[in-house]
């Protein structure tokens, strides 16, 4: 993991959650990015998608029109709200 790279910018943009656990690997997301924040985690049995450059993410939500798996979505996926604390409103 690149230094000051937390683990939540792998799963999130500042406009975009991703639930890799939903992820079938076509790769169809990582063409579709016009700036390149998505890339491919394919070693052994691990296939799926992480942001590698979460911070070029630019909002324009190409992925989650194109993801036939419903990996990405505009709020937190409920997976995984139970590990991420959030503040009380």
């Amino acid at each position: 993991m690149k230094k000051g790279m937390s683990k939540l910018s792998s799963i999130r943009t500042e406009y975009v959650w991703a639930n890799p656990k939903k992820c079938a690997a076509c790769w169809q997301c990582v063409g579709s990015c016009p700036r390149q924040a998505i890339g491919k985690v394919s070693f052994l049995w691990h296939r799926h998608i992480v942001f590698k450059n979460a911070e070029r993410c630019m909002g324009c939500k190409k992925c989650i029109k194109v993801c036939p798996y419903g990996v990405f979505s505009e709020e937190m996926p409920d997976v995984l709200g139970r590990f991420v604390k959030q503040p009380f409103l």
